[in-house]
Formats: structure tokens, sequence, C-alpha cells
């Protein structure tokens, strides 16, 4: 836990900041208060997130999902959030504990028991998550917690409604690497369709690494770490026996062959009750105290509730109901959800948060009457109107056959009547009628691909940048897949949010729009935009893909169409990497100038630039971060595009770093302090 920086906000929303917790990809973590005196952790996402138009969408999506399935024994509920904040932000539960990663680097690996217990509360975790029809897609050592009663599965933040429990194929497949490569499961890796089985890989990877204390995939190049998890071995040699049986239907490659959460719940039977490892205990007990020296020192008492949830009582706190809490006033609970905007329509009874087509559900659901939703009445009886309607119908089909054939002279009377001769004829020319006639061959009636299209179609087009000549196609590379379908409109501009919208096609005939994504061979980073992160192999016609943000990645500062060549990016002091995909079609070709991502500021120091350290440069853990020199507590003294060229630095004190995929991307930095 670190004490605010002078430049960060002391509230935000509802809550009185306190600490920072941590920092991760998707943003910061902070120990903050609610006005009863709930301690919350508050996630508080990076600002680059918000260049993605469906962010919020997504986000308000994610937390609605996160309420339904986090207010359990094994999971950390989500109180509040505003995905409308200049930087959204979620509250969930806090707990005294540290992570199972915290808890490996302090203790090393767990023994079998404590292992034991581990596996057994995340099967239960996510045998109550799936139950509800979600996907975690994130389980690793970082989000789980280990408390004196067993463990809490964190960070819902990218979980997803799966397609079958009424989620969408696009929310839920978003082609893009989110989470922890070494902690995922290979369809991850390949980008193919997510189930529940891929959260029970992610428990294998997560048991074995607390295990043994190493992850069986982990490797120094991240394109290398991706190849293990798809084709590499787990290493349940290491495991002792009882957990090899356990884990090993984890880790099968086919997620059809893995077993079930609720399965190996049962296979694991109740764990003994043996305490975590006393240098589990040990973190959790300095944690206790640090949160209720903070406290102290703003005028409160602090105190756990028998849930395990953290919450401050003193001046200014109006503490909130805490259950069979002796010696304490059970006033109402304050609620703090903000209020949905106007652009969210009240949701009707009985409305399923991951329906396809509806707004998303304002905090807290739908309100129910008293006693819930009513009975519903009898189902009329339609039977006389349902033979009505058929009569009408058949009358109305014999005048379309009689009326043509009643025509002739006016003199004439219609014969209507047949004889057994016309009658016989008719039979046998295959016209059932009676009326008689020529056989006619059965109508075949033609498709219109173009007005009939629908999100998941394909087209060649034979056209160019303003005129279109669309063919189907079965899905190639260099061909368009259609994303969106606008009807009753020619308006081009219906697809400028559209994510990964390539073009658009208007077709007055059928009056709509198409929008159109192109399918570049070289990967799925072909559609990145402006502050997303890619990765892929170091050259020039390997597929690229879209991942989370992290070191050794490449984020992209500038995407520009229409463009293939590299010397168009700006000559940023960020841009060190392009990377240029090509076509037939000049106005297709997009080059993305892109930056990598080094572990701090340092990567891209240059002589005499001031910087803050953080940290203990002998123990290997110094950060540096760019600062005035005012504030600053080292400057920069030289640079090699090398690494570990220690001598380079003679008596001055060295960062180094390097990238087994990128190498070009080393180097060694000198710095004195100020």
């Amino acid at each position: 836990m670190k004490p605010l920086r002078d430049d960060q906000p002391r509230e935000i929303g509802p809550y009185r900041v306190l600490a920072e917790l941590g920092e991760g990809g998707m943003g910061r973590v902070l120990l903050a208060a609610a006005g009863d005196g709930q301690l919350v952790a508050l996630k508080v996402m990076r600002p680059h997130l918000l260049h993605d138009p469906q962010f919020r969408y997504r986000f308000r999506r994610e937390v609605i999902t996160s309420r339904e399935v986090a207010a359990s024994k094994w999971t950390a509920a989500v109180l509040a959030s505003d995905e409308h904040a200049p930087e959204p932000w979620l509250a969930s539960e806090f707990f005294h504990g540290p992570t199972l990663a915290e808890a490996l680097h302090a203790n090393g690996p767990l023994d079998e028991a404590s292992t034991r217990r581990l596996m057994h509360g995340l099967a239960a975790a996510l045998a109550e998550i799936h139950s509800f029809g979600v996907v975690h897609r994130d389980l690793k050592p970082s989000n789980v917690i280990l408390t004196d009663d067993g463990i809490r599965l964190i960070d819902f933040g990218i979980a997803r409604v799966t397609e079958e429990a009424g989620g969408e194929a696009s929310i839920t497949q978003t082609g893009a690497l989110i989470g922890a490569p070494a902690f995922m499961s290979p369809e991850q890796v390949t980008r193919q369709a997510i189930g529940p089985a891929s959260d029970l890989f992610s428990l294998g990877t997560t048991v074995i690494t607390a295990s043994t204390g190493a992850n069986p995939f982990d490797a120094e190049a991240l394109y290398e770490v991706m190849n293990r998890v798809v084709n590499g071995d787990p290493g349940l040699e290491r495991l002792p026996e009882a957990l090899r049986y356990l884990v090993e239907p984890c880790m099968r490659r086919q997620p059809e062959e893995r077993v079930s959460a609720a399965e190996l719940v049962l296979r694991i039977g109740e764990p003994l009750a043996a305490p975590w490892p006393p240098a589990v205990a040990a973190i959790e007990r300095a944690q206790r105290a640090e949160v209720a020296e903070l406290a102290r020192r703003h005028g409160w008492d602090t105190m756990v509730r028998p849930n395990r949830t953290v919450v401050m009582f003193g001046p200014g706190i109006v503490l909130a109901r805490a259950p069979s809490q002796p010696g304490l006033s059970e006033p109402s609970t304050v609620s703090y959800s903000p209020a949905p905007p106007a652009s969210y329509p009240s949701a009707p009874q009985g409305y399923s948060p991951a329906a396809p087509g509806h707004a998303p559900l304002p905090p807290g659901g739908p309100v129910l009457p008293p006693g819930g939703l009513p009975p519903q009445g009898p189902k009329p009886d339609r039977t006389v109107l349902y033979a009505v309607l058929a009569v009408a119908a058949v009358v109305a089909i014999a005048l379309v056959v009689l009326l043509p054939n009643l025509g002739g002279d006016d003199d004439k009377e219609p014969e209507i009547a047949q004889s057994d001769d016309a009658t016989s004829a008719a039979t046998e020319t295959g016209d059932d009628s009676g009326l008689g006639g020529e056989e006619t061959d059965p109508v075949e009636t033609e498709t219109d691909p173009i007005a009939d299209a629908v999100v998941g179609d394909c087209f060649w087009d034979y056209g160019d940048a303003t005129t279109a000549d669309l063919e189907p196609s079965n899905c190639e590379d260099g061909s368009f897949e259609v994303v969106d379908v606008y009807h009753d409109t020619t308006d081009l501009g219906s697809c400028d949010a559209v994510d990964d919208m390539t073009t658009s096609v208007s077709f007055s005939d059928a009056n709509l729009v198409i929008c159109l994504s192109y399918l570049h061979p070289n990967g799925e980073a072909y559609h990145a935009e402006v502050g997303e992160c890619v990765f892929g192999p170091n050259d020039s016609v390997s597929e690229w893909y879209p991942i989370e943000c992290q070191e050794g990645a490449f984020e992209v500062l500038e995407r520009l169409e229409g463009v293939n060549d590299p010397a168009s990016c700006s000559e940023s002091v960020y841009y060190n990497q392009n990377y240029t995909f090509t076509t037939s079609q000049t106005y297709l070709d997009v080059v993305l100038c892109l930056k990598m991502i080094y572990p701090d500021d340092m990567g891209y120091a240059t002589q005499d630039d001031c910087m803050s350290m953080t940290g203990d440069p002998e123990a290997g853990t110094a950060l540096f971060y760019f600062a005035d020199c005012d504030a600053a507590n080292t400057y920069v003294t030289g640079r090699v595009d090398e690494y570990e060229n220690l001598d380079w630095c003679g008596d001055d004190g060295w960062s180094t770093w390097y990238s087994t995929d990128f190498p070009d991307h080393a180097y060694t930095v000198c710095w004195r302090y100020l």
C-alpha cells in the first residue's frame, strides 16, 4: 500500500480516497471509504481506454455482470460504478489478505494442503459464476485474494456473458488477447470461442504455479509464452500425485475434454481446514495493522465484518449496517450507485441484462412490486378465432385460382361444371385442382445477397475506393466481413461508430447501408486504433494482433490510412517501430506508428533528462519516471542501445532492458543522483 501522490484526487464519486493499493494494465486500484464507513477497492480506468467508442457500453455491461455473479462467499461484489466519469471507475468490496501472487513471493510454493484448499476455493467460485453463464477469462494469482476463511476471486473487468446465456458474440469474442498470456487457455491464445472450460485451464495453470512456484508456460519472449500455452508441457509430474489427479483434467488441450468446475468441486471434496502458511498469515496481520493505522491517522477505527469485508467508524461516518455485529446500531445502509443517465430507459420487469438488443440495466436492477412479479393470467382461448381465419384463407385462395378462368366472351356463360373426362385429363397432367390446364414447373425464388446481408456475411469487392462491386465470399483473407447493417437509410455515416469498420456501402434499391470490415491476411491488428496495443513476430509478413497493453507490447501512436510508407510516421520521441499493412487497393493500406512499452520511462530517456526514481537500485527494483528537475532525484548521464553494457556507465548507476522478441529496442542508460 502506497501513500497518495500530490497529484492524485482525494475524492472520486462518493468515495474518500485513502491510499494506492496497486496498478495494472487497465488502471489504478485505490483504497477508499464510503460515507457509511465501507472500505472499497476502487478501480480507476486508464484514460486511453476512452479512445474506444464502445468502451463505456462494454464497461457498463461488465459492471452489471459483476453485480450478478459477485455477491457470494467466493467473490468480491461490485458495489458501485460510474462509466460516465472522465476516468471511469468501479468500487468492489475490500478484504484483508494478500493476493496469491504476493503470497508466493513471500512464502514460495504452497504445501499440498494449502494448494488443495486453494483449488477447492477456485473451483467453487468458478462453479458459481459459470452457473450465471459468465466466464471470468483472467484467472491468475494476482486476481486471487487469500483470506483467513478461504479465497476471494476478484477483478471481473474482462468477464463476459457467454452467447448461450444471452450474451453477444461480438462482445464475448473480441478477437483481442486480453489478460496474462502465461495464464491463458489455448483457445484464448488462438482467439477461438471462449467458454467456461477456458477458466478451468487457467485454474490448472494457477494451481501448478502455486504448488511448484513456477508457471509452466512462462518464457522471456512473449511469442514463446503463447506457443508453450498452445503446444507445451504443463509439467504435471512436478505435482504431488493427489494434486496431479485433480489438475490433469483441467489441462487438456481440447475444451470439451476438460472437467467442469462443479464436477471438480466434487472430486476435490471438502479440504482440511488447514491455515495458510505462516508467511501468508504474517502478510495479512501486517496489512490489517497498516489499514488500522491509516484509519487512526484520520481519527477513525476499523473492524472486520463476519463476511470479512472491512468497515471504518468514527467522527463523520454514518456506520452502515453490519450483520450480526454486537454492540452496534443498525441504521439503513446507504446506496451510492450513481443515477443512470437519461439515455438508458427503464428496463421492463423480467429484463435480462445479458439480452442483446436492450439498453443496459441501470444499477440495482429492475424495481419489483412487493411479493415479486404478479402471476400471469390464463392464456385466452383463441380456437374460434383461428378457425374463422382458416376459413377466410381458404376462400381467398379459391378466388385467386377461379377468377382468371371466369373470363372470356361477355355473351358466353362461364363453364364451371366439368365432365369426368376433363377431370381425368386434369389428373393425368398433374393438375389436382380439378380445373384442367398444363402442368407448370415450380417457381424458384432468387435471393439477393446484398438485400439479405446480415452480420457475419462476407463479400469480395471488385470495385475501388469510390465504387463498390460486391460478390459473396467465404470470408477468405482479402475479403470484407459485414459488421453491421442499417435498413431504411442510405446514409453512409450510419457506420461511423461501428467497431473495426473499414468502409461502408449504400444501396438505394434496397434502401440499406452495409458496414464492412476488411480481413487483412496479416492479422486483426489491421484495425488497431490510437491508444490500443498490438504485438506479433519481428517481421513484416506474419500475423499481428491486438493485445492488452503490457511490457514488451507496442502502443499505437498513429494510424495512417491510405498510406504504405512508414516514413510517414511523425518524428515523435516515442516512435520507434512501425507495421505496414499493404493491399491491392491503396485506399486500404494502413501504417501503424508504434512505441515499445518499456518497464518505465527510462526506455525513452536521453542524456541530461531528470528522472524520479522509486525502489531500490541495489535490489533491482528501481523504476524511473520523467520529472521536473526540481522534483527529481536522478539525472541521465548517457545512453547506449545495447543490453547490459555496464562498463560503459563506469561508476554511474545503470538501468538496462531488452526484449528477446525485439532485441533492437535494448538499452543501457547511465544515471547519477541529483
